[in-house]
């Protein structure tokens, strides 16, 4: 006669699997076990030759010592619509983009852009990583 795994035993194991994956939600992807994300720079606006598309959002965030503003508001975007964060900052840094996957954005000093798409609807935290401060959340329709 075989054993069959209880329904209070899969439960646990359950639970203990989804907990292990919230905790490592925003983890560090350069540290073996840890969840992958995407990684891009941000481009000088100086090297930008290109206008947005029509339709693309654009979010100025500026970074002045540990001020950013926006400051965590709701925007509201589609599903799918390119997203582009203009950054104004006195030093580098990191947007991180709380997506599935997250996406880490690295800028320098100065002025400029990056461009994402988030095609999943939810709400999308945004933040300056370094600082601990939030930047949006991105209310995706």
């Amino acid at each position: 006669m075989t054993s069959r795994p209880r329904p209070r035993v899969l439960g646990v194991a359950f639970a203990a699997l989804a907990l292990l994956s919230c905790l490592s939600a925003c983890s560090d992807s350069t540290k073996p076990g840890t969840l992958a994300q995407h990684e891009m720079n941000a481009t000088p606006s100086a090297q930008v030759t290109a206008a947005p598309a029509a339709g693309a959002k654009v979010i100025d965030v500026t970074v002045t010592g540990t001020t950013v503003t926006p400051d965590g508001g709701r925007i509201p975007i589609k599903a799918g619509q390119q997203v582009i964060f203009k950054i104004q900052a006195d030093a580098k840094g990191e947007v991180h983009v709380h997506s599935s996957p997250a996406t880490a954005i690295f800028y320098p000093a100065g002025a400029s852009q990056a461009s994402i798409t988030i095609t999943q609807p939810g709400i999308i935290e945004v933040e300056i990583e370094n600082l601990g401060k939030p930047v949006a959340q991105l209310e995706v329709q």
